[in-house]
């Protein structure tokens, strides 16, 4: 909705409830946008060839249970087919995880992504978080596992973070994934940004799911495949059981043909690595610059930067046509922090002279 003078009603963005980045739609005038995090390196050449490869066969309707793309992944991964759900956008597996589990009380940190408290609350349950401290770099630490009562029953941890860019010590989830185990509980690890780590390997809760029945790691093309408008995600499941559960939550039809067809040719372990290099050395770049500026940058191991700044500073930078993502909606932040994607050095070149203009 536009106001007496033709701009954003920005009342009715809030009762739209959007919360999120990468809404360039509502802008007349084409926008930079560091709001949504995204590879700038693009969907890779191989995802784009395979949906032109398939697209006389989008007339039939798609496998309601994703074979070809859950063998594709069970094979990059290592990991049983029969174990793996696919979805339209992990967002919808985090839905389909709670309507099937119905948590009665679940635990999330603050901040991080909104969609796990939304997703508690719609299926019936009771939110407790777990504040993480701006002066640990919002870093979660080992006070978690204490502060897992016998009343929870699932427990949500992003690593990294959104929108901390934070990573969780793999020996604080297996310390998490024990406690539950005691009450019969369920974690659920969001990886959705763990292909833009460096040291990947060693925050991977991937190896812990044949050795614990209580735990989903979920994972998108959504950000590392640079296709946030194709919508798909997948959830690995520590038995078979549980993801038979999860699948059935599905409407027949939640990956469509050509979701399907992008997943299997993006898949790319050379396109990973690449990625890994291009965003460590941009990261690098956009965090020295900004800390030159006065900017408070907190460390970050993915593909975006999480600011501290004055607490107008979106508004300035949409006036000179870039988005950046306001962080007071974040349960435990306020309207003095923004997050801001990693992109392109030209990109990023100019959010810095932009940023060096306004303030």
């Amino acid at each position: 909705m536009l106001d007496s003078n033709g701009n954003t009603d920005k009342k009715s963005i809030i009762n739209s409830g959007y919360g999120h980045g990468g809404d360039i739609y509502k802008f007349k005038e084409e926008m930079l946008d560091f709001s949504a995090n995204i590879n700038p390196l693009g969907m890779p050449q191989t995802a784009k060839n395979s949906i032109i490869a398939a697209i006389d066969k989008f007339d039939a309707y798609p496998d309601y249970s994703s074979r070809k793309l859950r063998d594709a992944l069970s094979k990059f991964y290592s990991y049983p087919a029969d174990k793996i759900v696919c979805g339209n956008g992990a967002a919808d597996l985090i839905f389909r995880i709670c309507l099937c589990f119905r948590p009665e009380n679940a635990l999330v940190l603050s901040p991080t992504f909104s969609e796990y408290e939304e997703a508690v609350r719609i299926s019936g349950g009771n939110v407790t978080y777990f504040p993480l401290k701006e002066e640990d770099n919002f870093d979660v630490n080992s006070e978690i596992v204490r502060e897992i009562s016998d009343d929870i029953d699932m427990v949500f941890l992003c690593s990294p973070n959104n929108p901390t860019g934070r990573a969780v010590d793999l020996r604080i989830i297996e310390d998490v994934l024990e406690k539950l185990s005691k009450t019969g509980s369920l974690l659920v690890v969001d990886h959705c940004f763990i292909h833009f780590m460096e040291d990947e390997d060693s925050y991977s809760a991937m190896r812990l799911l044949k050795k614990w029945d209580n735990l989903i790691v979920l994972n998108a093309f959504t950000k590392i495949y640079s296709m946030a408008g194709i919508r798909l995600g997948y959830a690995f499941c520590s038995t078979r059981e549980m993801a038979t559960s999860v699948q059935n939550t599905l409407q027949p039809w939640s990956v469509s043909s050509v979701a399907q067809a992008a997943g299997e040719g993006a898949i790319n372990v050379e396109f990973i690595k690449k990625t890994k290099k291009y965003i460590s050395e941009n990261r690098k770049y956009l965090s020295d610059e900004l800390e030159k500026l006065g900017i408070k940058v907190f460390p970050s191991q993915c593909n975006y930067l999480l600011l501290k700044c004055r607490s107008d500073l979106a508004d300035l930078m949409e006036r000179e046509g870039i988005l950046i993502r306001r962080c007071g909606n974040f349960r435990g932040l306020t309207d003095s922090f923004f997050r801001i994607a990693v992109k392109s050095y030209e990109d990023n070149q100019r959010l810095v002279e932009t940023i060096k203009k306004v303030i």
